[in-house]
């Protein structure tokens, strides 16, 4: 994921780059299909995947936020932390000034395998990005209501 704009050049030079390369594999290859496929197939999932990036972030930074936010997993809680700095116009530098903490502490929230949230470390965090949150506990056991037969 994309979290700044540095991270976002550097994203799409590398998808540049790696449509050069697809380009030369096909004229390189352009009589042998076969060969042609085998040695393309890499360059292509990545180049998927450095754009499925590069519009994820054009989409952060350019559209409303949603009226909510919803988080099931710690990587979903890094996203959308992600999602309301950029909201925001805010380096990870100057969220960590507004929350008195180091640039690398920002960071190492963001990471999508970290998970020592604490609510009142969240609660501090939405405050300084101008939201609220909510926590819901939804029992995974509830049964559906009978539905009654006349």
């Amino acid at each position: 994921m994309i979290k700044n704009s540095r991270q976002y050049e550097y994203t799409k030079n590398k998808l540049e780059e790696l449509k050069r390369d697809l380009e030369e594999v096909s004229e390189k290859y352009s009589k042998d299909k076969g060969k042609f496929e085998l040695l393309s197939v890499g360059l292509v999932e990545h180049i998927a995947q450095l754009q499925n990036e590069i519009n994820e972030y054009e989409d952060m930074i350019s559209k409303p936020l949603p009226a909510v936010l919803h988080a099931q997993t710690s990587a979903d809680i890094s996203r959308m932390i992600i999602r309301l700095r950029l909201a925001r116009k805010l380096t990870q530098k100057k969220l960590a000034e507004l929350m008195g903490c180091r640039q690398a502490d920002i960071s190492r929230l963001e990471r999508e395998e970290y998970h020592g949230y604490s609510f009142n470390m969240l609660r501090k965090l939405v405050d300084r990005l101008n939201a609220k949150i909510e926590i819901n506990f939804i029992p995974s056991d509830r049964k559906k209501p009978k539905t009654r037969v006349s």
